[in-house]
């Protein structure tokens, strides 16, 4: 009885483990197609009205914990942001860091920079929901002179 028990429970972390790894899986992949999307609307309804698209809490480019930045492409300022619209136009973001010294932004910068395709930003920064500590991926691919962004946390 207890070897079934132990098997059970072993099976139970297995299958505990796969699915935390899908959902991973799953988040990239909505981070992905996310910015893939903004780029297609910024490409179809021009900046303006990408921009204020893509700021609008209540549309198809804010849900869940995804929303899309966009930002130049060299300064890194933020030219749009949902959630917190004061860090919009905000040069101050340049250094802004994590809690290991990691320069966030110039990071995004840079990995747009060296990856015409898209490439991952990785930080540490408090959950919005559990006010914690958590690790932060985000999606950031060059386009036009800027970056499009987004994020998800582990």
């Amino acid at each position: 009885m207890k070897s079934l028990l132990k098997m059970l429970a072993l099976m139970m972390t297995a299958v505990m483990m796969t699915a935390t790894g899908a959902m991973a899986q799953d988040k990239a992949a909505t981070a992905q197609s996310l910015v893939d999307k903004a780029i297609a609307h910024y490409d179809a309804a021009g900046q303006d009205k990408s921009f204020a698209d893509f700021n609008d809490k209540a549309g198809e480019f804010v849900f869940d914990e995804y929303y899309v930045i966009v930002a130049d492409g060299e300064k890194g300022t933020f030219l749009t942001h949902a959630i917190n619209p004061k860090l919009i136009n905000n040069p101050q973001i340049w250094d802004l860091q994590d809690v290991n010294s990691n320069f966030i932004i110039r990071d995004m910068v840079e990995v747009g920079k060296a990856n015409a395709a898209g490439g991952w930003s990785n930080y540490t920064w408090t959950h919005p929901e559990t006010k914690k500590l958590a690790e932060k991926k985000t999606w950031v691919k060059p386009h036009d002179g800027k970056i499009f962004m987004v994020g998800y946390y582990e």
